[in-house]
Parts: structure tokens; C-alpha cells; sequence
């Protein structure tokens, strides 16, 4: 059988790029494989590009994690030298957070690393959106690149989600100033708005930690942000598609910015040469962490079933944990569903075991 592999990560267990090396190494023994990791925005992302663009070249740099701590990271400069492509999941991500702090949490070593890909001469800057413990909706980041954040006494605010509930005023012009004529794309791994009844606390604030009460709290602070954008630079961020993908940092990127947002997997799908070989394939097989509602927020294995309905081929959707009236009301009936949690005595082993896990899938794989 020809299969194709388009994996999605296994956040906090296997990136998109490792879960496509063990499906493949299991599989191609029996069957005839092509392989390509994806991304939505989220974790991944880098990978996704590096595939894209073989001539790209890793750059390793520093900047503050989520909880303000320096540590190593990176990002990746394209062949031509004027593009740069940053994964906000690598620099303040979630996988690897070992504490939560949902209202203390900052995006400012996003900044920091802007600022570092225009040091070394870009030009344009995609930045991938998504798989954060942070959800200070781009704040940090825009203080990093120069944006000054006060309160009614005219004073400067600590980093973080709750401080924003103090925000007054926001000065914009020393960000304009070093970001000027540098172009910034966000690529959003969700499509929900920073505001309303799908926000980005009310859905995503409890994958960071936040409690009920925390979410409302972060809901105020971002609607205090939405605002105070919007009188600082006319920006409408509260309901516009995506921003809040990545704690809201999409909010920031385009309220403060003034960058462009896409919906990631969708566009780095059309980046690489998929549809040949989904006609190529007899089954494309995808994965992710968790199979739910939220995958149908615009998260990259969506995009795969897209692809998979228009060219009818079957689907294989492996992943930790499926959430069975998801499948019933969206109605699909050319995918079929593999869960980690089958194999595993546990949810928790699962996660811990991922990759032991996903081999055993495999040998169900006829």
C-alpha cells in the first residue's frame, strides 16, 4: 500500500517530525512511504519550513522563556537572507513548561527574537503561532521590540497578563521605529478571536493553567488591551479571525505590529507540492495530540482531512485521545480514528510513551 505520512506533533511528547520518523520506520517495511511533517503554527513549524526551503540555515540565539528565564533557542533564516522564521512554541512554549503561570507569563522573548532575525537582516518574518504558556496577547513581545505600556500614573507596567487590567496608555512609536520596513506575518494555528464566547482564556487559558477565575481575569486584561490598541492605533484586534492563537500574541502581532495573519496550516500546505502525492497515496495517515473540537479551529491535521475529502482518499487519524461525538457531529465518515489511550493503561503513559505507543499502532496497519 502507498502511504503517505503527513503528522501533526504530539504536544509535550513528539514533535510532528519525530511521529512521522516512527510511523515511518514501523511502516516501511510493508508499505511503500512519503513523508512530510506539518504544522498549524504551533510546534513544528520550523520543521515544516526547513522542508520547504533545504538552503535555510538554523540560527541559535537567547531569549526569556514564558516565565522570564533566559534560555536557548532558535530560528531559522531562509536561503535568500532577507526571510526569517520564528516558532513562538519554541520560545515561550508550553511542552516544555515545567511551571504555570497564566496571569504572570509574558511573550516577551518573542520580541527578542524578532529582533535578533533583523540583526541578522530580514526583512520579512513569518512567526508561527501557537503551543504557548502564555497568554499576555503579544504584550511582552511589543514591549520587547520598544513599545512602552503605562498605567494612569503615567508608569511603566511589569510584564505579564494581569498587569494589563492596570493599562492605560500604550507609545507605539519606538516599536515603529525598529521594526520599520520589516514585514511580519503571523501564522495562526486557530481561527477563533481574541475576544467573545471562543476566546482565546475562555478556550485555551486552561491548557495554560488558568482556573475559571483566571480566565475572566484574562478575559478583562484582553479586552483592556483590545482597547487600548485600538485607541493607540486604530486596530481592531477583539474580533478579528485568529488572535488569539498563541496566548493572543496573533492580537499583538496585528493590533500592534501591524503584521498580517494567516491561518497556518492552510498556508504552509499550499507551500509544499501535496497534492501529487495525495493522488499518489491509497491512505494518508495524520496525527495529534488530542482529536476534539479544537481541531476544527484550524489546526494542521484539519487541513490534511480538507485535502484527503477533495481528493477522496481514506484518512488514518492517530492521536492520544479522541473525543467520540467530535466524529458524530462533523460527520466523518472517510477517516478513521487510532487512540494512543487503547494501547496504554493510562492517558498519562501515553503522553509519557508516545513513541512506544504509536510503533504498536503500526502493527494494526495491514
Amino acid at each position: 500500500m502507498k502511504i503517505l505520512l503527513l503528522p501533526g506533533a504530539f504536544k509535550g511528547s513528539l514533535s510532528a517530525l519525530q511521529a512521522g520518523q516512527i510511523l515511518s520506520k514501523n511502516l516501511s517495511h510493508k508499505h511503500t512511504i512519503r513523508f512530510f511533517p506539518i504544522a498549524d503554527g504551533g510546534d513544528g513549524f520550523i520543521d515544516c519550513w526547513r522542508l520547504i526551503d533545504p538552503h535555510a540555515r538554523l540560527i541559535q540565539t537567547r531569549a526569556k522563556d514564558a516565565f522570564l528565564h533566559t534560555k536557548r533557542t532558535s530560528f531559522l533564516l531562509l536561503g535568500d537572507g532577507k526571510t526569517a522564521v520564528l516558532e513562538t512554541a519554541r520560545i515561550c512554549g508550553l511542552g516544555s513548561a515545567k511551571q504555570l503561570d497564566p496571569l504572570g507569563a509574558s511573550s516577551f522573548g518573542v520580541g527578542q527574537v524578532i529582533l535578533q532575525a533583523i540583526k541578522h537582516g530580514a526583512k520579512r518574518i513569518y512567526i508561527g503561532l501557537g503551543g504557548v504558556a502564555c497568554n499576555d496577547g503579544g504584550a511582552g513581545m511589543a514591549v520587547a521590540c520598544g513599545a512602552k505600556l503605562l498605567d494612569k500614573n503615567g508608569q511603566e507596567l511589569p510584564l505579564g497578563a494581569a498587569p494589563l487590567l492596570k493599562l492605560a496608555k500604550a507609545d507605539f512609536a519606538p516599536l515603529q521605529k525598529n521594526l520599520k520596513n520589516v514585514q511580519i506575518i503571523g501564522c495562526a494555528d486557530v481561527t477563533n478571536p481574541l475576544l467573545g464566547p471562543k476566546s482565546s482564556a475562555k478556550v485555551f487559558g486552561p491548557q495554560k493553567g488558568a482556573t475559571p477565575a483566571q480566565v475572566k481575569l484574562l478575559d478583562k486584561a484582553m479586552a483592556r488591551w483590545a482597547r487600548v490598541i485600538k485607541q493607540t492605533n486604530g486596530r481592531q484586534t477583539a474580533r478579528t479571525p485568529s488572535t488569539a492563537a498563541a496566548g493572543a500574541i496573533a492580537a499583538g502581532i496585528y493590533g500592534c505590529l501591524e503584521g498580517k495573519l494567516l491561518l497556518g496550516a492552510d498556508f504552509l500546505l499550499q507551500k509544499l507540492p501535496l497534492d501529487k502525492h495525495v493522488k499518489w497515496a491509497d491512505l494518508l495517515i495524520t496525527s495529534e495530540g488530542k482529536f476534539d473540537e479544537q481541531t476544527f479551529y484550524g489546526k494542521a491535521p484539519l487541513a490534511v482531512l480538507k485535502l484527503a475529502q477533495k481528493h477522496k482518499k481514506p484518512v488514518l487519524f492517530i492521536c492520544g485521545q479522541a473525543d467520540e461525538k467530535v466524529l458524530v457531529k462533523y460527520k466523518l465518515l472517510h477517516v478513521r480514528i487510532a487512540e494512543l489511550i487503547d494501547f496504554a493503561p493510562s492517558l498519562t503513559h501515553a503522553k509519557k510513551h508516545a513513541g512506544k505507543y504509536l510503533a504498536r499502532v503500526c502493527e494494526n496497519i495491514q
